[in-house]
């Protein structure tokens, strides 16, 4: 990546940031919200100082609010390290935790007490501690001849500024880009390792109308689990031990109990993950022809197999449940936002934009120097019929799909080179051979191979007849192949299973007995892991490193453009074309995994046909949808007698009925699932879980009218806690705002 001196003065000479965008649209650095953020939430409604959302000397909202894992957002709602999260967030740790005699899923989890509480290992919690702008550090570093910062320079600085900021290891740090490369800030965090389960409902309630549902308005799902973050002596992190202590935040999020109303002032706080909205028409063609087309084919086909298997018995549905649910919701993504992409024609609304940049930069001898050949290099990149994203995607989704290629095979993969290697490294062969052992018996000690048979198929399906001929793996060709399996994906499958040391047990342990490059030579598993890796390597990865150097440089070369260009020309658009992508705008950063703040208010929409949609749902529609025995719709009895008794305890609304979702318009992406909804005072109001159907382009623009986010209002939370789980005990713990 290298930046063209002359307009990075340009570019830095004012905010990169700015309070211009619609309220409910940006995500935006917590640092920053007081000097471009404020008065617009002041005029929302927020009664909060911009100090108490973030403060790096004070406790503020950025302390309660944590990553968890490395996917999902939580909050800490009390002085016990209690937090909440959904329960997709959760899926994976309560599938650890679950059998056939104790199915958590499907029956819920609740500890009645800290010692009941289940250790998840591998589990974190990661706090913010503080971020910083760098950007300085990195725009004065010695320049190359280009007069420019390089790469390697770049690096270095950026290693030096994590290791000044980590304290002698007590931190992680991590630089982040903005704006491609145009921006950078440093993140100091803190990682807590010992998390315990504390609670959890039924699938049934916490993925109550399952994939059918999924990213649909109206919902009556209780997306939430709960977890517990435990301390060493003095409150630090520290490796699970029974000694540890509950951890005691600086602070814990109040939890509402007063209820909202459409027009109320709603914030989200958390770590969403990636936004693409500064991609030019060039890349979102390539999405929209040829990447999401290929990744939906591909979901589908999977999720059909692996379906075929589950159903086979309750073990198999636990032991795939996670993965299952995690490729559904991928699947259900890139199919609305194709949808999208197909409806709005985003590529148009981008070649006019571009087409006006063009316009200004050939006006200007100065700007046509630096910018004229931008748009033409997009071109050349993305203007051939190479297949490299289909070829890609087919590789990531269904090469590597079966379970022992991930685990056992490449490790086994790294032991073969090293057999073959002069003067082998006897440590490293032994620690290789420990690895394989170690995949091997996780691997066999499990019924994956049941799942993997299947996958296998696909896997070979996809391989032999979606990738291009040129990059085509070449153990199609192989006489393991060609004439012992005789050009049959399921006799290869049959070969693999029974006679590789990937795919029998026995196999495996008579080789690692005696490791011979000649045993891995001829079989059939070795063959397909080094065909697919030597594939990967020499015909998929280099020509995507390629692509991928020339678009570092473009993108932030455009991301530049993009600034300078609006600021030149803003004065011609309005509020009202913020949802255009033809108009120019003032810019945020896209997400990357920070923690960002988002705020907008308590709003209901129309459908893209114009269907109006109420904002909230309440208890009687899960009756309304109840179908006993279905596997997404049944309701728990406990609860239907609850609903139908109209018991709700002290969570009812004012007109009698049991809340259970709402929609906002606050702008999120993945990443904020689990994320906390906050009132103006900056109390719980609900757990963001999800977007309506219509946001699914909403990564790639805003749409105002449409996008909204759904949560679980925390009263229906509560209720569940309380009255269906018995688990007032948790309650207690809280500090209830009634």
């Amino acid at each position: 990546m290298k930046l063209l001196s002359v307009f990075v003065f340009l570019f830095f000479a004012t905010p990169l940031f700015a309070n211009n965008p619609p309220p409910d649209e940006g995500m935006w650095l917590p640092m920053l919200i007081k000097d471009y953020n404020y008065e617009e939430m002041k005029r929302l409604g927020c009664k909060l100082t911009p100090e108490e959302i973030y403060s790096v000397n004070n406790a503020s909202l950025k302390d309660a609010i944590v990553q968890l894992g490395n996917f999902c957002t939580a909050e800490i709602i009390s002085d016990e390290g209690l937090i909440l999260t959904n329960h997709h967030c959760g899926y994976d740790a309560i599938a650890s935790q679950s059998t056939e005699e104790n199915n958590y899923l499907k029956d819920g989890f609740w500890a009645q007490n800290k010692g009941e509480e289940k250790n998840i290992p591998g589990l974190t919690v990661t706090f913010l501690k503080s971020m910083a702008d760098v950007s300085d550090r990195i725009f004065n570093l010695e320049k190359d001849e280009s007069g420019a910062p390089d790469y390697m320079a770049i690096q270095e600085e950026k290693s030096k500024i994590e290791a000044e900021y980590s304290e002698e290891g007590k931190y992680t740090v991590d630089v982040k880009e903005m704006f491609d490369g145009n921006a950078f800030y440093v993140f100091v965090y803190e990682i807590y390792r010992d998390i315990r389960m504390v609670g959890a409902p039924p699938s049934s309630i916490g993925k109550f109308g399952g994939d059918t549902d999924n990213w649909m308005w109206p919902r009556h799902t209780g997306d939430f689990s709960m977890f517990r973050i435990y301390a060493g002596s003095n409150n630090e992190p520290a490796d699970f031990s029974e000694s540890n202590k509950p951890f005691e935040p600086a602070h814990s999020l109040p939890v509402s109990m007063e209820g909202i109303a459409d027009g109320d002032f709603t914030m989200v706080m958390g770590y969403p993950g990636t936004t693409d909205r500064y991609l030019t028409s060039y890349e979102v063609e390539n999405l929209q022809t040829v990447e999401a087309p290929a990744l939906v084919k591909l979901f589908e086909k999977r999720l059909n197999v692996m379906r075929s298997v589950m159903d086979r018995s309750e073990t198999l549905e636990i032991e795939n449940a996670s993965s299952y649910a995690s490729m559904s919701n991928a699947y259900k993504y890139y199919k609305g936002q194709l949808r999208g992409l197909n409806k709005f024609d985003l590529v148009g609304k981008k070649k006019i934009y571009e087409a006006g940049m063009s316009s200004w930069i050939e006006k200007d001898m100065e700007l046509k120097e630096f910018y004229g050949d931008m748009f033409s290099r997009f071109s050349t990149v993305y203007g051939g019929s190479d297949d490299l994203d289909m070829d890609m995607s087919v590789v990531n989704i269904a090469g590597f799909a079966p379970e022992f290629v991930t685990g056992m095979g490449i490790s086994m993969w790294r032991l073969g080179n090293t057999l073959e290697a002069d003067g082998p490294d006897d440590a490293k062969f032994a620690a290789l051979s420990d690895m394989v052992q170690e995949s091997g018996e996780e691997y066999f000690g499990s019924n994956s191979q049941i799942m993997d048979r299947e996958i296998f198929k696909f896997a070979l399906d996809a391989l032999k007849n979606d990738v291009s001929k040129n990059r085509r793996p070449d153990m199609f060709e192989h006489t393991l192949y060609v004439k012992k399996a005789k050009g049959s994906n399921e006799k290869f499958v049959d070969m693999v299973m029974k006679k590789s040391v990937l795919g029998n047990d026995k196999k495996l342990a008579k080789f690692l007995k005696k490791p011979k490059s000649k045993t891995l030579d001829k079989d059939p598993g070795v063959l397909y892991i080094r065909s697919l890796i030597d594939m990967f390597r020499s015909k998929l990865q280099m020509d995507q490193m390629t692509r991928e150097s020339e678009l570092s440089e473009l993108k932030s070369l455009y991301l530049q453009a993009i600034q300078n260009y609006n600021r030149a020309t803003i004065g011609s658009s309005t509020d009202d074309d913020w949802g255009d992508e033809s108009k120019p705008k003032l810019m945020y950063p896209d997400a990357n995994s920070t923690m960002r703040v988002t705020y907008g208010t308590v709003k209901n929409y129309k459908s893209w046909e114009g269907k109006p949609f109420e904002t909230f749902t309440t208890g009687d529609q899960i009756l309304e949808k109840y179908v006993a025995g279905d596997h997404e719709f049944d309701v728990p009895e406990k609860l239907r007698t609850l609903l139908s008794n109209k018991d709700f305890g002290p969570y009812a609304r004012m007109d009698g009925k049991l809340p259970v979702c709402f929609l906002h318009d606050t702008d999120i992406t993945g990443g904020n699932s689990g994320s906390p909804v906050i009132n103006a005072e900056g109390h719980l109001i609900g757990v963001a879980f999800d977007g309506n159907w219509e946001s699914m382009t909403s990564d790639l623009f805003w749409q105002d009218e449409y996008v909204r986010t759904i949560s679980v209002d925390i009263r229906y939370v509560l209720f569940i806690i309380d009255k269906f789980a018995g688990a007032s005990h948790l309650l207690d713990e809280m500090n209830l705002m009634k």
